[in-house]
């Protein structure tokens, strides 16, 4: 019961596949945007907020099964790409990312997520 991880690739800082089983709450978190001038900055902003929100309802990062990035360059891609492995150690989602032509706020990028709070 619980979260089972089926890792990436190696040295990837995302997982292949989550699979979620048992009794829980599903948490589903809207996209973040967050100041900075940096990837790395608004990066680690968008998680702290997704963090927040999770805290909010008794969660945490450990709880997160699946995120969706959107960039407005995969440029940048490496560099969230690392920032996302240091934010969730060995509790990787489940990932994707996807190049947009632009953000509200002129962001970087925008992160949702979707995580699951065992009981």
């Amino acid at each position: 019961m619980g979260i089972e991880r089926v890792p990436g690739a190696r040295g990837a800082s995302f997982s292949k596949a989550v699979v979620v089983s048992g009794t829980g709450r599903t948490v589903y978190v809207s996209g973040h945007l967050a100041p900075g001038r940096s990837m790395a900055e608004q990066t680690n902003g968008c998680f702290d907020q997704i963090e927040a929100a999770l805290r909010a309802v008794g969660g945490s990062l450990e709880h997160v099964v699946r995120i969706t990035a959107w960039l407005t360059s995969l440029d940048e891609y490496a560099e969230y790409a690392r920032v996302r492995g240091e934010r969730f150690g060995t509790n990787l989602p489940a990932s994707a990312a996807v190049q947009v032509a632009g953000l509200l706020q002129g962001a970087l990028i925008e992160i949702d997520a979707v995580a699951f709070i065992p009981d």
